[in-house]
């Protein structure tokens, strides 16, 4: 058997966190942060997510180290329910042996406020049918409890692992955690006031039980609920309502919502205006009959979740392998006078024996000494505020113990930490063991997406300004001893049949000088005739041809190996900057466009967020995007007045951001919130509107003249936008829609109209079924509204193919096609034009590589796995490096692995 961890993803702008995949023949697991990016970066390296059966996330429970799941959870739910959608369509399957599901559930497990953070996500999470569990590590804040943890059974155990959790607190809380044992942690359900009395340790469980109830309740709903589209309910049931609210439950909350029925029918919610239903059918896939009305789904029919407060605690394990029986001597056996036969077999199951002559065997008079499981550590530091308790925890006192069983420390450190030499002596200790560091301030700011950049380096070619190189350091920013390993992706660490440490895997840095050199020349040289032409060519003059569009992710659905999901900034000058959407890693896009001095001045200019419905690849990325803002205007010592950030959204999302804010401090306290619902023309002068008294505010502090919405097919609350400045600038963004009139009266007369083109011409009607619109469609909706500029964004991650070109080449309009990191300057958009004779031959190019890449993806599997393909079909097969034929992987890591005794690894 073959078992190792391999290095998936390290600290760089693309990916924040560290992530490490541990490898069995039949299994495979997570390990680190599932970070935002990671999803992307298991792309790009081509690992497959079908065995993955656990992921233990260390660190703390905060957006840095759990951005990326929600995310990655929804791509192994889409990628199950598509095998068993081609498993139940092919003839072949009736009359073929039935398989077993290569996945039987994955387990996600984690510190505190794992439960809380999915449920958070219930306005925009559905999946059917998917075996999702959640499992958080039981804290144990007592020095009793924690020793006694050390002796008793482990964390967790399978057939493969046995995995010991350590709970790292920082310094002040190893100090206060007695006393919040006390008077009970806020995470408890409900508002009870602790000034009044305390409560004993009977009440502070029951409580924390009955919130862990109610948070699974919420999550199974998610992910294992029978709910369908064709759920109906009578029109006016109360599943209508809201359903229960939680926040505010104290000693006696009522039950979680039954399975697939809705709210708990005890509690009483207040009245509520009554929804409008669905009824265009575009909205839907059919219409209710006369007298129905769509269930929700059963999780969203929770208002709100129990408060929560943020956690301190920081996860690590100690991962190992079961300990192996030792191997029988059946000649030792027979000098004892055991006969061959069955008397072997007991012995070998650990029974003892007597031989005819009397003579009593013990099984380990004929067998070798039972080989111990050995493994890895995964030592998450957040700070050095950590250190002293990660360094007093009892596993570390038997050196002979670890230098046995512990081959490799995985070190997830904060910046800093690797220096503190209260650390770097505990890793001289175990010298015996090799130190691989992953850490912001040791690791290189490296290009990880890898596909996204050569595009961006081949684009540049076109024009500098348009198309920048994303900004990324190779360097190794601090110093590190001889014993410690500079973490990088594609690094092995072989834990099965020997210690190894493997290099082999690991490619070469990004260059921009080799994509440069196996260009196409026919490419390159209709790229300097663009170059010439625009150079008489001194753009426009028009009031705003200083503003900005810069599309930071123009794919759809979920990232992609060129493009990341939705996100658009507009810098508009003396008035700020605005996001349109925030898809999943929109600050690594601004930390690759931007380097961190210009970083910093961005975040400081950002004013505003749009988010334009719930989807998920629209909006997950918000919250690293508020925090980094939030640090970078709260931490700073300036003096200037505090300004909020202004988010327009669905009035779900605030739910959302409240919630979520009982996980992290990301600034919510600082945020001023317009819902869209009250922008719609119809809601302006209604009573009940609550973003009335905000709105004159919103727009000053933007130097804006309005903002409007209206209503988009595409999803419940999902929304289309305008937004006119002082100045006369006009945007309209149509998010994700089909076609509609109103996008178009609120669009009238725009400078820029931004708009979703998901779908080339050709496929029309999966536009109309997957509610997007195609090339054609967004074209003729800014020829309509009278748009000066369009620019088409949001694509199929199908990458972009010929007949998009056409039709904003044919359209006669300023129609450009957006890319990743693109910097739209509106004086220059003319230019664009000069683009396309050298587009069309890039993407003639990249398709050609395209289908290379997709043969070179089958080779990318586990050794295992190809191992056994290279035997059966008996003969080796060649991979390719990017631009370049090598050696076979396995030949060449071969030649660099370091076969390392485990007594003696340095």
């Amino acid at each position: 058997m073959k078992v190792q961890c391999t290095v998936a993803t390290t600290p760089t702008s693309d990916t924040p966190g560290t992530c490490i995949l541990l490898h069995f023949d039949r299994k495979r697991y997570l390990l680190g942060h599932i970070g935002e990016g990671a999803q992307r970066a298991f792309i790009e390296r081509s690992i497959r997510l079908t065995k993955i059966s656990d992921i233990f996330l260390s660190g703390r429970t905060e957006w840095q180290t759990i951005g990326g799941l929600v995310g990655l959870i929804l791509t192994m739910a889409d990628q199950d329910a598509a095998k068993a959608s081609d498993s139940l369509n092919d003839p072949r399957a009736a009359t073929r042996k039935k398989k077993p599901n290569e996945r039987k559930g994955i387990t996600v497990h984690g510190g505190e406020n794992l439960l809380h953070s999915l449920a958070t996500t219930r306005p925009f999470v559905f999946r059917r049918a998917m075996n999702l569990r959640l499992s958080e590590v039981p804290a144990t804040r007592s020095d009793e409890a924690r020793k006694e943890q050390v002796s008793q059974a482990p964390y967790f155990r399978d057939e493969n692992l046995i995995v010991h959790a350590m709970q790292i607190y920082p310094e002040k809380d190893l100090k206060d955690s007695a006393r919040e044992i006390e008077t009970g942690s806020s995470s408890a359900v409900g508002n009870v006031d602790r000034a009044t009395r305390k409560r004993s340790f009977d009440e502070i469980t029951n409580i924390e039980e009955q919130r862990d109830t109610i948070l699974r309740s919420v999550v199974e709903n998610m992910f294992c609920s029978d709910w369908s589209m064709d759920t109906m309910i009578e029109d006016g049931d109360p599943l209508d309502d809201p359903g229960p609210s939680t926040d505010a439950l104290a000693e006696s909350p009522p039950a979680p919502p039954s399975h697939g029925t809705g709210r708990n029918r005890s509690t009483s919610p207040p009245k509520r205006p009554k929804p409008i239903l669905e009824r265009d059918p575009n909205l839907s896939t059919t219409l209710p009959p006369s007298g129905k009305t769509r269930a929700p789904w059963p999780a969203s029919t929770v208002r709100s979740l129990p408060r929560s407060h943020p956690t301190r605690i920081a996860l690590s394990y100690i991962v190992t392998l079961h300990p192996q029986r030792g191997k029988f001597l059946p000649v030792k056996a027979r000098e004892l006078g055991v006969i061959p036969g069955p008397d072997f077999g007991r012995l070998t199951e650990g029974k003892t024996i007597t031989t005819p002559n009397g003579n009593v065997v013990q099984p380990a008079d004929v067998m070798e000494p039972m080989k111990p499981g050995t493994g890895v550590a995964i030592c998450d530091l957040p700070d050095a505020n950590y250190i002293e308790d990660f360094l007093a925890r009892e596993e570390w006192r038997d050196t002979e113990k670890l230098r046995i069983e512990v081959g490799c420390f995985f070190w997830i450190l904060g910046t800093g930490v690797s220096a503190d030499e209260r650390l770097r002596a505990f890793m001289k200790r175990m010298g015996h063991s090799k130190h691989i560091i992953s850490a912001p301030d040791v690791c290189p700011n490296s290009i990880t997406f890898k596909g996204a950049a050569k595009s961006s380096t081949k684009l540049n070619l076109l024009d500098e300004k348009f198309f920048p190189l994303p900004y990324s350091t190779d360097g190794v920013p601090s110093q590190v001893d001889e014993f410690m390993e500079p973490a990088k992706p594609g690094m092995i660490f072989g834990i099965e049949p020997r210690w190894e440490f493997d290099t082999g895997s690991i490619k070469p840095p990004f260059s921009r000088e080799a994509i440069l050199q196996e260009t196409e020349s026919a490419y390159i040289e209709l790229a300097r005739i663009a170059r010439e032409a625009n150079v008489q060519n001194l753009g426009d003059d028009s009031p705003w041809k200083d503003v900005e569009v810069i599309t930071l992710g123009t794919g759809s659905a979920l990232p992609s190996k060129y493009r990341n999901v939705s996100a658009t900034l507009i810098k508009v000058p003396g008035a700020g900057s605005i996001l349109l959407d925030a898809g999943e890693n929109t600050l690594g896009q601004l930390r690759r466009l931007y380097d961190p001095t210009e970083l910093k001045a961005a975040l400081r200019g950002l004013k505003g967020l749009y988010i334009s419905h719930l989807h998920a690849d629209h909006h997950l990325g918000t919250a690293a995007v508020l925090k980094a803002w939030h640090n970078e205007i709260y931490s700073s010592d300036a003096s200037e007045t505090k300004q909020l950030m202004n988010v327009v959204a669905p009035l779900k999302f605030h739910v959302w951001l409240r919630e979520y804010a009982d996980v992290e401090e990301f600034g919510f306290s600082n945020i001023r919130f317009i819902s869209c619902e009250d922008l719609l023309w119809k809601n302006r002068n209604s009573p009940n509107n609550l973003s009335v008294h905000l709105l004159p505010e919103v727009l000053d502090s933007l130097s804006l003249a309005s903002i409007q919405t209206s209503r988009a097919v595409h999803c419940l609350d999902s929304f289309t936008t305008s937004w006119t400045w002082n100045n006369g600038f006009k945007i309209a963004y149509s998010g994700d829609t089909r076609p509609t009139k109103g996008f178009v009266e609120i669009g009238r007369n725009s400078t820029v109209l931004l708009h979703e083109a998901t779908f080339d011409d050709e496929l029309l009607p999966e536009a109309i079924a997957k509610k997007h619109s195609t090339t054609s469609e967004a074209i003729n909706a800014g020829k309509i509204m009278g748009a000066q500029n369009i620019i088409l964004t949001h694509f199929s991650q199908r990458y972009p193919k010929l007949p998009i070109l056409s039709a904003a080449e044919e359209s006669g309009l300023e129609v450009l096609v957006a890319f990743d990191l693109c910097r739209i300057r509106l004086g220059d958009v003319k230019r664009f034009g000069t683009f396309i004779p050298a587009l069309k031959e890039l993407y003639e190019e990249v398709d050609e590589e395209e289908k290379e890449e997709e043969e070179e993806e089958e080779e990318e599997e586990a050794p295992a796995v190809r191992e056994k393909k290279t035997k059966k079909v008996g003969k080796a097969v060649e991979c390719k490096a990017e631009g370049n034929k090598v050696e076979k992987k396995s030949k060449r890591r071969g030649s660099e692995a370091v076969e390392i005794d485990p007594r003696s690894l340095q």
